[in-house]
């Protein structure tokens, strides 16, 4: 799942780019914080789709993100990179949402895999087919292998796939993971392994081990 679906973390330049337009954005400049948006707004679809196994509740989520970033913009003093500050204010969004989602009463939905949240998220194994046309089984399974992988992920708590998330799909780095959920660092390594280790066990039954 690492190799497949990571998303690099920004690198240096594009943080610079992103200072640039978080001044601009500050000073009034509604262009700024749309091309912000943009740039932005794949990685926090993805994030919430992964914590909330639900495509339409992830781009309602999604939009919230950004409201907020931008209503709390002024108080951004760029302490740590604009990714890691709007990581932070996803992550907890999420979070509160999938407790929101706790007190409600439960909608008979068939369940996460019964949704399309896992038919085309972006960074999905479905989306990086080779170029050319896939024999249909080809498509079809790769198509299973995300669904099993997002069913896997909703049954972990919310920590345990918090850390995931962030990590393996979202390719943050300890640090950034770390001050994007408040934690320390040292809590942000257990808590990955642990949720690693979990992750191995719910998807081991679904591995092929019949091959030499």
């Amino acid at each position: 799942m690492q190799q497949a679906e990571v998303q690099a973390a920004p690198p240096a330049a594009e943080a610079d780019a992103d200072r640039e337009l978080v001044a601009e954005a500050q000073a009034g400049d509604t262009g700024a914080f749309e091309a912000l948006v943009r740039r932005y707004q794949r990685w926090v679809f993805t994030l919430a789709l992964r914590m909330l196994g639900d495509r339409a509740e992830a781009e309602d989520v999604a939009q919230e993100v950004f409201v907020k970033a931008y209503r709390g913009l002024r108080d951004f003093r760029g302490a740590s990179r604009f990714s890691t500050w709007l990581y932070a204010i996803a992550s907890r969004h999420c979070l509160t949402a999938i407790e929101a989602r706790r007190r409600r009463p439960r909608a008979s939905t068939g369940g996460v895999g019964g949704s399309d949240a896992a038919d085309d998220p972006p960074g999905a194994a479905v989306e990086r087919l080779p170029d050319g046309a896939p024999l249909a089984d080809v498509v079809l399974e790769r198509q299973d292998v995300a669904r099993i992988v997002q069913d896997a992920l909703q049954q972990l708590t919310e920590d345990h796939r918090a850390i995931l998330v962030l990590r393996d799909i979202q390719g943050l780095t300890y640090e950034e993971i770390a001050e994007a959920l408040g934690l320390e660092l040292g809590t942000v390594r257990s808590r990955l392994h642990r949720a690693r280790m979990e992750m191995k066990a719910r998807l081991a039954p679904h591995l092929d081990t019949s091959g030499p």
